[in-house]
Formats: structure tokens, C-alpha cells, sequence
């Protein structure tokens, strides 16, 4: 019996799609999966998940050895003081993993040490970012002022009891107060 094979046509993803693959891939990874387990599971290829894993590790951002070595620290942290306590209570076989994590820390500590050179790059990345935050705050501050604009009505600013100006303790509105510290009478 001879056996046909029917061609599917492949269906493509969307971004949404493969950026959720893509998250599920990387997590089976961290938990020890193997390439052709991730396949199997993806119905995929192993050669296609080693290129969906090696473009995304392409394309990643790489921190600089001091932000690296600050992440490794505070992942190391918690299995530093679960050996450490297992230590003081006279668990002998904590030693050895215990000696372990000391030797990561040790290395980890090195490019903390280093000192980060603050070069010209360094300077125009630090300017272009204050410019963009100083454009968002003229941005925020020019939309308040025409939201501000578009709430007042002609006889300027009103509060919220039937469109009246709004009275101060002292029954002068703040509007007859401005004009009194201009002409510098006081109330």
C-alpha cells in the first residue's frame, strides 16, 4: 500500500505569535529542555529552533561586563545564604557548593572593580537621552497647557459650582486678588 502525502500549506505567524514562541522556546531552554525536545514540541526542526535561538541571541542587547556582573551577584545571593545556613547548622556536604558559589562570586567581582572609561560616545548617548526626556517634558507641559486652555471659558477660570470664578476664604475672587497684588494693595 503505497501512502500519499497530502501538503499542508504552512501557515505564517504573526509578530504576536512568534514573539510568544520565541518566549517559550528560551524558557524550555533555561528549564534543560534539548533542542530536539523543543522541536517535538513545537513541531518544528532542531536546525530551525537552533536558528530561531541563535537570531534572537544575535539581535539581543549585550549589558556591559559591570550591569552583567551586578545581575549574577543578585541571582547568586539567595543560593549563597541557603549554603551558608546549611553550613551553620553542620551540614558537611554544603561545603563544596558553598565553595563553589565563593568562587563565582570571586568571579563576578572583578568587573564591578573595573572602571567604566567615559568617552566621548558615553557623552552624546547621556546628551541625546536628556534632550528626549527634556522633549517629553515640553511635550507633557505644552498638552497641559492646551487642555488647561480649552477648559476655560471667557470670564477665565471657573469652579466647579455652576461656572462661577472661584471665591477665596475671604469672599474676593482669585481673580480681584491677582489684580490687587499687581497694583500692590493688600486685602
Amino acid at each position: 500500500m503505497v501512502q500519499e502525502r497530502v501538503s499542508v500549506p504552512r501557515r505564517f505567524l504573526s509578530e504576536k505569535e512568534r514573539v510568544l514562541r520565541r518566549e517559550r522556546i528560551f524558557a524550555r531552554l533555561r528549564e534543560g529542555w534539548a533542542y530536539g525536545d523543543i522541536a517535538h514540541a513545537e513541531r518544528l526542526s532542531s536546525k530551525r529552533i537552533s536558528q530561531i535561538v541563535s537570531k534572537t541571541l544575535q539581535r539581543r542587547a549585550v549589558d556591559n561586563a559591570s550591569d552583567h556582573a551586578m545581575l549574577q551577584l543578585s541571582r547568586l545571593e539567595p543560593a549563597l545564604r541557603l549554603a551558608a545556613g546549611a553550613l551553620a547548622e553542620g551540614d558537611v556536604e554544603a561545603i563544596s557548593p558553598y565553595l563553589k558559589l565563593l568562587d563565582r562570586l570571586d568571579r563576578y567581582q572583578k568587573p564591578l572593580a573595573a572602571i567604566d572609561v567615559y568617552d566621548d560616545k558615553a557623552r552624546e548617548r547621556l546628551l541625546a537621552k536628556m534632550n528626549r526626556a527634556l522633549a517629553r517634558l515640553h511635550a507633557e507641559k505644552a498638552r497641559k497647557a492646551a487642555k488647561a486652555a480649552a477648559g476655560m471659558d471667557a470670564t477665565g477660570p471657573a469652579d466647579s459650582l455652576g461656572g462661577r470664578p472661584a471665591q477665596e476664604p475671604g469672599g474676593e475672587s482669585a481673580s480681584q486678588m491677582g489684580n490687587d497684588l499687581d497694583s500692590g494693595v493688600s486685602a
